[in-house]
């Protein structure tokens, strides 16, 4: 048993209707009584979190061969 948010075309106002399965009844608005409403999109929280947006921002850098060669000849050159 959602509510719905709806705004009045008549008068503007907006206001939540508590629905109940398989409701089908008109919904009217309680300040001036109008049947003309429309519903609203629900809203919606968004948190983002990091420096982006992609899964190669989280994704653990891997290590890469070189900088193990690189130390290898660097040790074996003293």
């Amino acid at each position: 048993m959602p509510f719905y948010r709806y705004a009045c075309e008549s008068c503007g106002e907006t206001f939540r209707e508590l629905h109940l399965n398989g409701d089908t009844a008109p919904v009217v608005c309680p300040v001036c009584g109008g049947r003309e409403t429309r519903r609203l999109l629900p809203r919606i929280g968004v948190l983002y979190k990091g420096s982006g947006y992609y899964t190669t921002d989280y994704r653990k850098k891997r290590s890469t061969t070189s900088d193990k060669g690189d130390a290898k000849a660097k040790d074996s050159a003293d």
